[in-house]
Parts: structure tokens; sequence; C-alpha cells
């Protein structure tokens, strides 16, 4: 099976969800899109509200998939017969918060996964206002099943290949990426892919929010490990592939990584774990 997936690396406005609500609607306007129904669109990390809100967070965050801002996405992908993966701070119970990436399409809400792994180091605090999921994020879609992982995440090879597990042909990483952490996202992504024998897609945001400036350079490999696009570092940019799942299927026959996996070495690992 072929299908579309669009590349919106945008630079998001801070705490102003109608600013950014109304730039996906833009970019889901554009002819690439409309002329091809049922292309999935990528948009970054808390691509709805910008990813630094600070205490804003607590009157940005809504509830999936009651609130406006799905009701609103569903509808710009209702008018451009398109799909779409969007980044949102989702509320839960009182008090709780997880940093999720959405997937809507024209017929309404498809499914989320939160954010595993919180970063709270270096630049980044977001254990102050996010809490970690506890569920593996594979959505059944009318393209088969995709893997969901938001930035972080795909520091740790246990979230990649448990959407290979689970049967994921293509893993969809959206990010809000600094500069300072380009160099691990760069060797990370093409070794998630060939480890897998799974595409991967990853879209992260650009340009400067408060003193971060967001690099950029979103891109997508095929199982193989082979680069399809690249966009530009540091600046908004836009690209349009298209994915094979045969050359997953072709992958994992060349490179049976995910049959050749000792399940006892899962065992073991979840035992070494609980000492840490």
């Amino acid at each position: 099976m072929k299908f579309q997936i669009a590349l919106a690396q945008i630079k998001s406005f801070q705490a102003d969800p109608k600013k950014n609500l109304d730039q996906i609607q833009k970019i889901c306007s554009k002819s690439e899109i409309v002329s091809h129904s049922n292309t999935i669109v990528v948009f970054p990390e808390l691509s709805v509200t910008g990813y630094l809100m600070h205490d804003d967070i607590f009157e940005l965050a809504q509830p999936t998939p009651q609130g406006s801002y799905c009701e609103k996405l569903v509808k710009i992908a209702s008018q451009n017969s398109c799909f779409i993966v969007a980044g949102m701070p989702e509320s839960s119970l009182p008090g709780l918060i997880y940093n999720t990436a959405i997937l809507v399409g024209p017929e309404g809400f498809l499914g989320k996964a939160r954010k595993i792994m919180i970063p709270n180091h270096s630049v980044f605090n977001e254990r102050r206002y996010f809490r970690s999921a506890t569920q593996i994020g594979i959505l059944d879609t009318p393209f088969g099943k995709l893997g969901l992982q938001i930035c972080y995440d795909i520091f740790s090879p246990e979230v990649t290949r448990a959407h290979a597990f689970l049967g994921a042909h293509t893993s969809i990483c959206i990010s809000a990426s600094p500069g300072i952490r380009r160099h691990y996202f760069e060797a990370f992504i093409p070794s998630r892919a060939m480890e897998n024998t799974i595409n991967l897609v990853y879209v992260n945001q650009a340009g400067i929010q408060d003193d971060l400036i967001f690099w950029g350079g979103s891109e997508a490999r095929n199982a193989a490990g082979k680069q399809i696009v690249k966009l530009k570092y540091n600046e908004p940019d836009f690209g349009v592939i298209t994915l094979d799942t045969e050359v997953v299927r072709q992958s994992k026959h060349f490179v049976p990584t995910l049959r050749d996996v000792p399940p006892w070495m899962y065992s073991k690992l979840e035992l070494e774990s609980r000492e840490l």
C-alpha cells in the first residue's frame, strides 16, 4: 500500500491557539494536499498552542476529543479531505495535563498518543506541567496501524520497537527540539528506522520561542533507512512524500531484527530496570 504524508514544519505562535489553528488550516488547504485526498499532514509537538506556554498551559489545556481544538482540526480535515496529526496540551482529571499527539480525519477523531518520556534536564522543565503516559501510542487507521511518539520518546529505543512489534508499519514522531539536541535526533532517526524495519517520519518545530531556537530539519526515512525527504534547518518548511508498506515487508525479510530478538531479553530488562 502506498500513502502520502505531508511534513508541515512550522513555527508555532506561543500561547495563541487561534493563530496556530489558522496556520494549520492554511497549510491543509495547499493544492498538494487538496488534490490528493487522504494525505496525512503532520505538524510538530504542541503545534496547536506553541511549545513554550509557561503557566498559561493551565488555561490552554483541553480534553480530547471533546475540546474545541479537536473540533476545529476535524473541521479542517473534513474541508480538505485529509488527515491531521497535531500536538496539544491535553487536560485529563483535575490537575493532570498530558503532552499529546492526536490524529483526526474527515470523519472525526481517530486516536491519540501521550508523551511517555518527560524531560526535566538541561533547558527542559516539562515535568512541571506534564504527566507521563502509561500506554504505547498505536492507532488503527485507514492506512493500517500507525505509531505515534513525541520528541524525547525517540531517545528510548523501546518506544519505536514497541510500535514495530505491535504491527505499525510507520512511526510518526512530532517534536519541539532546540538546536542543542539536533545531533542526537539526526543519529536516532535513521537508527530507529533501520533497527526496527519501520518507516519513520519526524516533524520538528522551527524558529525561535523565547530563548529556544528550534532547528527544524524534519525528515522521513523508509524501513531500509533511506532518507526520503529532508526539510530546511531553523525555518518553516513543507514537503510531501509517498511511503510504501511494501518496502517495510521487504526490509523485514532482508534484515529480520524483530524475529531474531530473543524474548528473554525483555523480561531481563524489566527486572533490571526496577533497580534503577
